[in-house]
């Protein structure tokens, strides 16, 4: 080994122990949050977010905070969401990064300065998970930007997605992603590839659930938004931003209807088509409550993943009851003359990363110049941030699909023979805090175009349950045979733990 580059290497090694990571968290209100995470800032009832200058104190049933170097106070009550702050050593981070960009010894001693993973998460504790974290390398460092696989919680449930990436960056050519287990679970991945969307200026892509790709040009934000009682609801969903609408988990269902202007057609034949630029994600706790309900098994948890995986009948009954419940799929409904009609289905994402996703709407049957939305998401399982209405026409796009080049985990093991084809080979992370790096070479610049990132991911997780005690099978059929028992049994569950 060059002498130069062992004395640059264990300097960048020495540095990597010194490294902290900051997790920051959304936590709903009111209940206040425990040590030993901070409260950064707070989002109130009112939908006005406040940032402290200093960790803010509870004291009974008060927040105290300073804002601007002025006394700030407000009632625990008022509080709708809380934004923690924790600082963790991490070496595993920095170590999978050293590994997987080493191609100088210049680019080790920079990556071991500054190479902390950044998130933005709210990890509920025991009895869940969610999917695989996908970090990005900004040039500086791995930031937390989107899940994988969200809801594939066994093999016969495997699907695709397709993420966009926020924070990735080309550096030396290529694009940098680490994957990481940040839950208690073992996950499968089968195959990365990274979608480059070159397109013209002022258009932006976004992808549906199946993986098509479509450009947003002219996105219309609603002109009402309200709840099933008739609150306004636009603070919260009229925009992108860090106001999100989640009321707390409960028996009942929710209601949100949406109007949108419809333009006048171009055409005798009308606007047929659009579509709903949807920023949603299931919530942390539809994850734990999924956790829980899979618990009721026991024992019995291992043959039931069996009978998903291998019998085709066992698992369309299982789709088909996502489908009726919305537990992990939410319909979207459209009005018209004879009333609701299902025209879309929005897809699971999330919960911690809130992506803008497309569902394209069928509304050649609308009537008037508006066009109503309505989705009924059973309470606790959704979280909604924002939505737009698109009615332009889709615009053709340059697509360049990216197989990685080099995959490695924290060992220095090659994964590329697992992850370059949805072949069955499989990556597999069985211990909470493994992560790998990837890169993918970056293909030239499109004159006068912009670029967008789309990760094309393929895999399953299985959630490490407790599979002790004596099974409650009966409680469990209940919840995949009768309606809304699975909100029933989360909206008890919740009670449960808030006692």
């Amino acid at each position: 080994m060059n002498r130069s580059w062992m004395i640059l290497t264990i300097l960048a090694l020495g540095l990597i122990a010194a490294c902290t990571v900051t997790h920051r968290a959304a936590v709903p209100g009111p209940a206040a949050p425990t040590p030993p995470a901070t409260i950064v800032a707070i989002t109130t009832n009112a939908g006005v977010e406040v940032n402290f200058d200093r960790p803010a104190t509870i004291q009974g049933d008060r927040l105290l905070a300073e804002v601007k170097h002025k006394p700030y106070e407000i009632a625990v009550a008022e509080v709708q969401r809380y934004w923690l702050e924790t600082r963790t050593k991490s070496t595993a981070r920095t170590v999978g990064l050293v590994v997987g960009v080493a191609a100088a010894a210049v680019v080790v001693v920079a990556v071991a300065v500054v190479a902390t993973a950044s998130r933005h998460v709210n990890v509920p504790s025991g009895g869940g998970g969610c999917c695989l974290f996908v970090y990005s390398w900004d040039g500086q460092r791995y930031n937390f930007d989107t899940e994988a696989y969200t809801g594939a919680i066994t093999r016969g449930l495997e699907r695709d997605d397709f993420s966009l990436l926020h924070s990735v960056r080309e550096q030396n050519g290529e694009y940098g992603l680490m994957l990481s287990n940040d839950n208690d679970e073992t996950q499968y991945t089968d195959q990365l590839e990274l979608w480059v969307v070159d397109q013209d200026r002022g258009v932006t892509p976004r992808a549906g659930s199946d993986g098509s790709l479509y450009s947003v040009r002219e996105p219309i934000a609603p002109l009402s938004a309200r709840d099933g009682q008739g609150k306004d609801l636009m603070t919260w969903l009229s925009k992108r931003d860090r106001l999100i609408w989640e009321p707390a988990p409960a028996a009942n269902r929710q209601e949100v209807v949406l109007t949108f202007p419809r333009p006048k057609p171009s055409n005798p034949g009308g606007t047929q088509q659009a579509k709903l630029v949807a920023s949603v994600t299931e919530t942390p706790w539809a994850g734990m409550a999924a956790g829980r309900m899979l618990g009721l098994l026991g024992p019995q948890l291992p043959g039931w993943y069996e009978q998903i995986d291998g019998n085709p009948v066992a698992r369309g009954f299982l789709q088909a009851w996502m489908a009726r419940d919305e537990l992990f799929a939410l319909k979207i409904e459209v009005e018209e003359p004879t009333g609701w009609q299902v025209r879309g289905m929005m897809p699971i994402s999330g919960p911690f990363v809130s992506d803008e996703r497309v569902v394209p709407l069928d509304v050649s049957h609308v009537a008037g110049d508006t066009v109503r939305v309505r989705m009924r998401p059973p309470a606790g399982f959704w979280a909604f941030n924002s939505f737009a209405m698109d009615y332009s026409a889709d615009l053709p796009a340059r697509v360049t699909k990216l197989a990685p080049v080099r995959a490695r985990d924290a060992a220095g093991k090659d994964l590329l023979p697992a992850l370059h084809a949805a072949d069955g080979q499989y990556y597999e992370m069985h211990e909470q805090g493994e992560q790998a790096t990837v890169a993918f070479a970056a293909p030239p610049a499109a004159r006068g175009m912009e670029r967008t990132l789309f990760l094309h991911s393929r895999g399953y997780y299985h959630m490490h349950i407790p599979q002790t005690g004596e099974p409650d099978v009966a409680t469990f059929q209940k919840i995949l045979t009768e309606p809304e028992a699975g909100a029933a049994f989360s909206a008890k569950m919740y009670a449960e733990m808030n006692q």
